[in-house]
């Protein structure tokens, strides 16, 4: 889930809100509180820099990916080398 919005991120899907910057993104996501990671069996709230080192891991990729070969559910896609 979280990379198909950061893909719609990329490609402009946030245009006309407040999301602008990669920033932004990470606190529109955290807002949504729904945020948890699976530990012993346990779905515990992710920490605000836990989730940034997270988004900020996948966003290094996904700027690299070429947009041109995203389709709509995101599969086929090829990294710029």
């Amino acid at each position: 889930m979280l990379v198909g919005a950061l893909r719609c991120f990329k490609l402009g899907g946030f245009e006309g809100t407040e999301v602008h910057t990669i920033s932004d993104f990470i606190e529109w996501w955290d807002s949504t509180g729904k945020i948890r990671k699976h530990v012993k069996g346990k779905h515990i709230p992710l920490k605000t820099s836990s989730l940034r080192t997270e988004i900020e891991s996948i966003w290094a990729v996904i700027q690299k990916e070429d947009t041109e070969h995203i389709d709509p559910y995101g599969y086929d896609v090829k990294i710029n080398q």
